[in-house]
């Protein structure tokens, strides 16, 4: 099989390496995107020997995305925009239009997937049927949760990864809401002070800050979700014409 063009993307000092492969056609099923996503990495697993590879499936056309493997196409292809030349490239920047950002759409996937994150924690029951239902459980779920107050994020789970995850999606959601577009660990922290020592892994920090923003962030989804027309997830290119 002939490798196709892959660009990697993300923070210049990402801890593991975030690419997208091209290729022509998506796969139809989940398990045929995995296998192949794990089949293309495995091929180029000798040019980075010391990294763990993030690998992505994405088709193009025009010079932007139209269909994505993981994530949202918009927010795939601006990030592989804004951060090629954070990093070495074997090819040349396969973005060259950007998309316009669906906001409620980042919402809506950062507020699932912050619950994913909690969901080994003692609240695990509460999560498991917000998860299941709606937006507004989702909500209720999420204010019912005191980052404080956690005992533990689960057995054999790295608890300062869970909290770089949580404060990365807040960064970005909060400020794509206030009209920035942030793809790196760096410009997160630069606009969010606060979230720092949570997005850098730093060790024996409380966790005020990130429940504050948490609190934030919940504030707004609620707000947003007043004037949402789809409250559930859906693909940006079956409700944005582009």
């Amino acid at each position: 099989m002939k490798l196709p063009i892959y660009q990697i993307f993300g923070s210049e000092n990402s801890l593991d390496l975030d690419l997208v492969f091209f290729i022509e056609e998506m796969p139809e099923t989940i398990l045929e995107k995995l296998s192949l996503s794990k089949e293309l990495s495995q091929s180029i697993t000798s040019f980075f020997p010391e990294k763990e590879i993030n690998a992505n499936l994405a088709v193009q056309r025009n010079g932007h995305l139209v269909e994505v493997y993981k994530g949202t196409t918009d927010e795939l292809n601006n990030a592989l925009f804004y951060t090629y030349k954070n990093h070495h490239q074997k090819f040349e920047n396969q973005i060259t239009k950007l998309l316009v950002r669906d906001i409620d759409l980042k919402f809506l996937r950062s507020i699932r997937m912050i619950l994913s994150f909690l969901s080994k924690t003692e609240h695990r029951i509460l999560i498991k049927n917000a998860l299941k239902g709606d937006l507004n459980e989702k909500i209720l779920a999420l204010e019912k949760i005191d980052l404080n107050q956690i005992a533990s994020f689960g057995k054999n789970t790295n608890h300062l990864d869970i909290l770089k995850s949580i404060a990365f999606q807040l960064g970005q959601a909060i400020s794509l809401h206030e009209g920035k577009e942030l793809y790196t660990k760096n410009e997160i922290a630069n606009a969010f002070p606060d979230l720092r020592k949570y997005l850098f892994r730093e060790e024996n920090t409380d966790f005020e800050n990130l429940q504050k923003w948490l609190s934030s962030f919940i504030k707004i989804i609620k707000d947003r979700s007043l004037r949402m027309k789809n409250k559930s997830e859906y693909k940006y290119e079956d409700e944005n014409n582009f």
